[in-house]
């Protein structure tokens, strides 16, 4: 039975022939807890850990170190940089000579009045990093950055309603605006696609104050519209959020979350981070002449979709059918999810649409008033409190080329309750098999499906390999897992760990942790 090994050090026959083969963990010391960190993998094997650092240079501008990681996890290159003090770090991307970084101003009064935004962009060829900083209209809100052919596109919302796109020229540092006609256009996606050469971008469409239609621009690599779509809402649902993909003949596919939506208007403000809605099924589409040729799929209509419901939605919808099935004309029961943003996998000729729902808990408590210096009669009031997320499921949807619904399967993870919404799972074909990995408190759950569907084991548990002996995980923050390349996945996060034996008996760390799945 395949499983995942931690990759750990390797001694060859005897000493004197001994050599090290690929550390398992790379470690940067977390001294704050507002402290930024970024890992940004590029190529096949390689990547960038960024991290801010308790030092400043003479200007007390904060130094933040960009440290180049090879496939082993050692460092490459190593430089400081200094950035302007309380710089947040919003995205970054790559394509195959620059990597960039965004960082957005976060409160800094000294730095307001000269810049909202700084990029630090590293070039892979030439080994050197250059920075560019600028201004963006008041009230704007960065979306994200996409990197293709040597041109970086950011999007921005402006809190009123108004999208709009820089594409900047990583080698001159040249820029042009691309801004709608329309005031109530809304962007709320973006991605590279460098074998493409291009860029595309999703905006929502506003009619006072009504979502109407979602569009999907094509931008080349020179920031030109090389093409654009409209995809209409159906009645009380639209499109959430989604993943995009090329077809051989290079028509756009879509494939995204279907919302629902109410008839009373919406606040503008906001709506690129809103994950509140529930989503009703998944919508596939292929863009052929313009048009839309669209297939959705209800989660009530899937057979195995249960599985992936919590205990208590399980209750509720046989609860449900039972009414149901007392009716003259009985209607199958809704099922609805909160989801994260999804991610797709080509597993042979299929794609897997892959996305994790959570469910937010909440618990009140009643307490008694007194009044002012307790003179007059107690009354109660009751307040809510917010306890956390809770990621209980991954749905995993695979369709063919011409977007039939093949098969639906769901994974469940036991997860803590958590305050910030971030990727739990991840997802990587290795071996003719689909792999779905998540970590959690120093240990990693993992199955393993064939391209039927068919589940090739039960899921399985790892403990990951410390990188002193007699290191304890006493807390962790943020754990994910994406894949990196071949077998290998790569773990990242925070941890506080104790060790006796160590002259530092207790750190707290941001770590890599490699593994690799045989």
């Amino acid at each position: 039975m395949k499983r995942f090994l931690l990759i750990a050090f390797l001694f060859l026959f005897c000493w004197a022939a001994a050599q090290q083969v690929e550390p398992v963990r790379y470690e940067v010391n977390r001294w704050n807890k507002e402290q930024g960190c970024h890992f940004q993998t590029f190529g096949d094997a390689e990547g960038i850990m960024v991290y801010e650092t308790d030092r400043t240079d003479k200007k007390k501008q904060r130094l933040w170190s960009f440290a180049c990681l090879d496939s082993s996890l050692y460092e490459t290159r190593s430089d400081l940089i200094p950035l302007p003090d309380k710089l947040k770090f919003v995205d970054a991307d790559s394509d195959g000579h620059y990597t960039t970084f965004l960082f957005a101003n976060d409160g800094n009064k000294k730095a307001s009045d000269t810049l909202d935004f700084l990029v630090v962009s590293f070039n892979r060829e030439e080994k050197s990093y250059q920075t560019f900083w600028n201004k963006w209209p008041e009230k704007s809100v960065p979306l994200s950055v996409a990197v293709v052919d040597g041109m970086m596109m950011m999007a921005l919302n402006n809190k009123s309603g108004n999208g709009a796109l820089y594409f900047y020229n990583l080698t001159d540092n040249s820029y042009r605006t691309v801004t709608p006609s329309s005031s109530s256009f809304v962007l709320f996606q973006t991605e590279a696609f460098p074998k493409e050469h291009c860029f595309v971008v999703a905006a929502k469409e506003y009619e006072n104050k009504h979502f109407v239609s979602t569009a999907f621009m094509v931008y080349s690599s020179s920031g030109n519209l090389k093409s654009s779509y409209r995809y209409d809402n159906i009645p009380n649902a639209a499109l959430g959020r989604m993943v995009f993909r090329f077809d051989e003949s290079r028509n756009l596919i879509v494939i995204g979350t279907l919302e629902r939506e109410t008839g009373r208007k919406v606040n503008l403000e906001g709506v690129t981070e809103n994950f509140d809605k529930e989503s009703l099924g998944v919508v596939w589409m292929r863009f052929v002449g313009g048009r839309p040729n669209s297939k959705v799929y209800l989660f009530k209509d899937m057979p195995e979709i249960e599985h992936a419901l919590t205990v208590s939605d399980r209750v509720r919808l046989r609860e449900e059918i039972l009414k149901n099935q007392k009716k003259d004309n009985p209607q199958k029961s809704e099922i609805a999810f909160q989801f994260l943003t999804p991610r797709v996998t080509d597993f042979g000729d299929l794609t897997v649409f892959a996305a994790e729902a959570f469910m937010p808990y909440y618990h009140t408590e009643t307490r008694m008033n007194y009044g002012y210096y307790g003179y007059y009669g107690g009354y109660p009031y009751t307040y809510t409190i917010f306890d956390g997320y809770d990621f209980f499921s991954e749905i995993l949807l695979a369709f063919d080329h011409e977007g039939n619904l093949k098969w639906q399967q769901s994974v469940k993870f036991d997860n803590e309750l958590t305050y910030s919404l971030f990727p739990h799972a991840s997802e990587g074909v290795c071996y003719d098999e689909l792999v779905v990995v998540s970590p959690y408190h120093n240990n990693l759950r993992y199955t393993a499906f064939d391209k039927n569907a068919q589940v090739l084991m039960n899921q399985q548990s790892e403990k990951l390999a410390p990188m002193h002996g007699g290191d304890y995980v006493e807390d962790e923050y943020f754990a994910q897992m994406t894949k990196w390349y071949g077998n290998r996945f790569l773990i990242y996060g925070s941890q506080m760990i104790q060790n006796s034996t160590q002259p530092q008996a207790k750190r707290s760390v941001f770590y890599l942790q490699k593994v690799q799945y045989d």
